[in-house]
């Protein structure tokens, strides 16, 4: 089995079941029996907006909900976890398929944000909910400290959400993943933002969140605010 000593240095959680960690750093290029990091992925992404959404409602009592969500946006974006999955060397741990590494030495942004919600899913499963908690609060407490408050208002999805809130009676706006298309190093995304049923407009990207972003992006130039 792989040495993960390092990264569970860098991410300051060490596992009791190193499968948990092995499974989350595996692309679904592998086709192991054992499976894929796609369902870690999809858990550790509740798990990190939800620890997000708790520190930004513990370290800013004077902000609204607005702010508060706009200000998790600019955290957990596709761009701020490919990042930091970056800085921590994430890449140096990943399996790939020999197939997929040979026309694509390099993992791509969004393989990197992946592997990393599925890190989190791995450790909220391995040690819990603090343990979670500890590595999350370890990799993003300067994020939390020094969010632009007074930049948040850029954010299209807190702008949207806000909007929402104001004009129809605190509904949150829906999203939903629509498609994916090309090559597992430069994926596209597409998805649709809607309200109370409606759907008001679709948006794309090369990850599931900046889908997300472009389509309320899109509805915002459509009810023009």
């Amino acid at each position: 089995m792989t040495d993960f000593n390092q990264l569970e240095a860098k991410i300051g959680y060490q596992f009791k079941d190193l499968g948990q960690l092995s499974l989350a750093l595996t692309h679904p290029s592998c086709d192991l029996p054992s499976g894929d990091n796609q369902r870690l992925e999809f858990l550790g992404d509740a798990v990190l907006d939800l620890v997000i959404a708790e520190a930004l409602y513990t370290n800013y009592e004077n902000i609204n909900e607005g702010t508060m969500d706009r200000l998790r946006a600019s955290i957990v974006n596709g761009k701020s976890l490919s990042r930091k999955a970056l800085d921590i060397g994430l890449g140096d741990f990943l399996q790939v398929s020999d197939a997929h590494r040979e026309h694509h030495p390099d993992p791509s942004h969004a393989m990197l944000e992946d592997a990393l919600e599925a890190i989190f899913g791995a450790i909220f499963l391995d040690g819990g909910m603090d343990a979670a908690r500890g590595t999350i609060l370890k990799l993003f407490s300067q994020n939390i400290e020094y969010a632009d408050i007074g930049q948040s208002s850029k954010n299209s999805k807190g702008r949207l959400q806000e909007w929402a809130q104001q004009k129809h009676k605190g509904a949150i706006p829906e999203y939903k993943s629509l498609s994916e298309s090309g090559p597992d190093h430069d994926r596209h995304y597409t998805a649709s933002v809607s309200i109370q049923g409606t759907v008001l407009a679709e948006g794309s990207g090369s990850s599931k969140k900046a889908a997300e972003s472009a389509a309320a992006k899109a509805a915002l130039d459509t009810i023009k605010i």
